[in-house]
């Protein structure tokens, strides 16, 4: 009977002493933090391997004490219902495009509105400085959604078509393409000269292929990784929209981690950003000359942009309402002011 009390006595002495080691020490237990980052990317995309570099970088940085649990390929919902999380706080983290964005903040659509940019630099120059920081500014005063990155260069985007080349507004007439279902692009393509028509990410390779529809616009690395190429004869580079993704959180999943801690993820995100830019305007290169090699399509490699351009205001006008017209005057006169109106 002793020897068993002892016994019994002993096996709580060790379980005890294992809880504690396992707790640490109260500050630090109470201290640790578990972010969620749920996105949209599947794996073999640039941007899902560098949010997973990212949490892990952020977890090394704090010794553990924010731990960032990583959610891919739309497990957790599709963009839009990812950013709705990110909003309620039901989720911490997620990569959004702007243009999905813009449905708690009309104006950050500009970023996308066409022809607007001449190049990269210019925008992400434009993107980050004080143009677009009152749209930033009305996503967390009326969101509680703040940036972790206010860029990630997703590509140009680009027309591809059946069996017409496009190298002018003409060559459009017609032509039913497909758009995603945000009004900025059905604006852009009227205004082309196409007939826009809305259909799902999911069911474009079949409406190509079926010819429901005769082309669509998407940056090359989609074209090529979805295959759009194999059934559509022409690719027209025709950059007539550059696609900026983010990194967002939670305010208060922001506000519960504590200063130096914040940085961390910030920095990171800043990181990841960079090295996101560099690779993927590699992979847009490289594509592009995987899918002119393949001989299933004609390229267009320098279509009459300035003609295309020069189509845009009636749809611009249209935009201006929904994104308020001192939005997109500031945004314009950012613009003008760094040499590079179209």
């Amino acid at each position: 009977m002793h020897h068993f009390r002892i016994r019994r006595l002993l096996a709580a002495t060790i379980t005890a002493a294992g809880l504690a080691a396992v707790s640490g020490t109260p500050t630090s237990a109470s201290a640790a933090t578990t972010l969620r980052f749920g996105h949209a990317n599947n794996n073999g995309e640039i941007a899902t391997d560098l949010f997973q570099e990212f949490a892990d970088n952020v977890t090394r940085r704090t010794k553990g004490e924010v731990t960032v649990k990583v959610f891919p390929g739309e497990q957790l919902g599709k963009e839009g219902d990812l950013i709705q999380q990110v909003k309620s706080g039901a989720l911490d983290i997620s990569a959004p495009s702007m243009p999905s964005l813009s449905g708690l903040v009309p104006a950050l659509e500009i970023a996308s509105a066409p022809f607007l940019w001449t190049d990269w630099a210019q925008a992400e120059k434009i993107i980050t400085g004080p143009a677009f920081q009152p749209q930033f500014d009305e996503l967390r005063d009326k969101h509680n959604v703040l940036m972790l990155s206010k860029i990630w260069y997703w590509g140009w985007r680009n027309l591809t078509t059946g069996a017409k080349a496009v190298n002018k507004p003409e060559d459009l007439s017609g032509m039913k393409i497909r758009v995603p279902e945000s009004p900025v692009w059905v604006e852009m393509i009227r205004a082309m000269g196409g007939a826009p028509t809305p259909i799902p990410f999911g069911e474009v390779y079949t409406a190509l292929q079926q010819k429901t529809v005769d082309g669509q616009e998407n940056p090359i690395p989609t074209i090529y990784s979805r295959k759009f190429y194999e059934v559509q004869a022409h690719l027209s580079m025709t950059r007539h929209m550059l696609q900026n993704n983010t990194m967002i959180i939670n305010q208060r999943s922001f506000d519960k981690v504590s200063p130096e801690h914040q940085k961390v993820l910030l920095e990171e995100a800043a990181a990841a950003s960079v090295k996101n830019s560099k690779l993927q305007q590699e992979r847009e290169t490289s594509m592009l000359e995987e899918i002119r090699k393949s001989g299933k399509t004609a390229i267009v490699d320098k279509p009459d942009r300035a003609a295309f351009a020069a189509k845009m205001a009636p749809a611009m006008q249209k935009l201006e309402a929904r994104w308020g017209a001192a939005h997109l005057q500031r945004v314009r006169a950012a613009v003008d002011a760094s040499g590079g109106k179209q």
